[in-house]
């Protein structure tokens, strides 16, 4: 089940086309609010830090550590962004201060950690997301509900839906769509976009063998521009002019919702979700400067702008000012809450 809901207090609407600097095309982007907290250098910060675990998250961790190295050119950051799954025992392990993660961590990982630290890792929120089933452009397809995205994606059909779904002709496609097979494009077992999709969509079942997977977020919206039979999923922020999103509705009968700004914000996508950090912040000791200005920069306003930049949508002011003032004094481990259960 989704474990977070989303309440919306930031600015709404959206304007303009946000063009990215790799691969975010066509990407409507929100406002920022103004009233979010802007970040100011600190004092005597410098050394390392390690950030591991997404790979989606990569770029958006590379220009918070751009810009934090402008603060402080003493300040040494290496980003590891292999996938998700990678990030929780790094940070276990001690490998890496700080996990970045495209799905929380479960309750085995969690208990795991406390177990050998006595206290449960620090969780922190940082960017919110639309997980999305791209199609080519050409596509004319309308919408999917998540039964049949089960029936598409996953091997047990855990969502009820009887058909096996493996043709275009299948979701009433005519024409050259009529006699075309659907290509199955996703992200590899490493990937927190990955398992948040099996989570959300086969129910914790397995994928269909037929699936091609990708190390990459990019490579999965690469694989659709090239193959006009394929189906894929990826952060929105991957978004090219190349492919679209398809519009999804948890059941038969419900609306067809397009992944927007607005409907992850309001909790209407079905398949939205946050982006966080996780951080080894024992109750006994300093936290290291350079852990607590990292966080703090990205759930500051500059921070947010960075969010934006690489197609994501930022949180709402609330929480990213009280967040960003926890962070401006000592901290206590805190994990959200792990049980919200999503709309179905």
């Amino acid at each position: 089940m989704m474990r977070s809901v989303f309440r919306v207090s930031v600015v709404a609407g959206l304007i303009g086309i946000l063009i990215g600097p790799s691969v975010s095309e066509a990407q409507l982007k929100p406002v920022i609010d103004p009233q979010i907290q802007s970040y100011a250098k600190a004092a005597g910060v410098s050394g390392g830090l390690t950030v591991a675990g997404s790979e989606m998250m990569k770029a958006l961790s590379h220009r918070w550590e751009s810009k934090l190295r402008e603060f402080y050119p003493g300040l040494t950051i290496q980003i590891q962004g292999i996938g998700s799954e990678t990030g929780p025992p790094a940070l276990l392990e001690g490998k890496a201060q700080i996990a970045a993660m495209s799905r929380q961590l479960t309750k085995k990982e969690i208990e795991e950690f406390r177990q050998r630290y006595g206290y449960e890792p620090t969780e922190v929120p940082v960017a919110a997301d639309a997980l999305s089933v791209f199609v080519h452009r050409d596509n004319p397809i309308s919408g999917m509900t998540l039964p049949e995205l089960d029936a598409v994606f996953c091997k047990e059909h855990r969502r009820g839906l009887n058909e096996d779904r493996i043709s275009w002709s299948q979701f009433g496609l005519s024409g050259e769509w009529s006699e075309a097979s659907i290509a199955l494009i996703g992200r590899n077992k490493v990937s927190g976009t990955a398992t948040f999709f099996r989570e959300q969509v086969c129910g914790n079942g397995d994928f269909k063998d037929t699936l091609k997977t990708e190390a990459g977020s990019a490579s999965v919206v690469m694989g659709i521009k090239k193959d006009r039979y394929a189906v894929g999923f990826s952060g929105i922020g991957y978004r090219t002019s190349s492919v679209k999103p398809v519009p999804l509705a948890v059941a038969k009968d419900k609306p067809f919702i397009e992944p927007t700004f607005e409907t992850v914000t309001d909790g209407t996508y079905p398949l939205r979700r946050h982006l966080f950090l996780y951080v080894n912040k024992s109750p006994k000791a300093a936290m290291p400067a350079a852990v607590t200005e990292f966080v703090k920069f990205a759930v500051s306003l500059e921070g947010q702008q960075a969010v934006i930049q690489e197609g994501f949508f930022p949180l709402p002011t609330a929480q990213l000012n009280s967040l960003f003032a926890a962070w401006s004094q000592p901290l206590q481990a805190a994990t959200a809450p792990h049980a919200i259960p999503a709309r179905d």
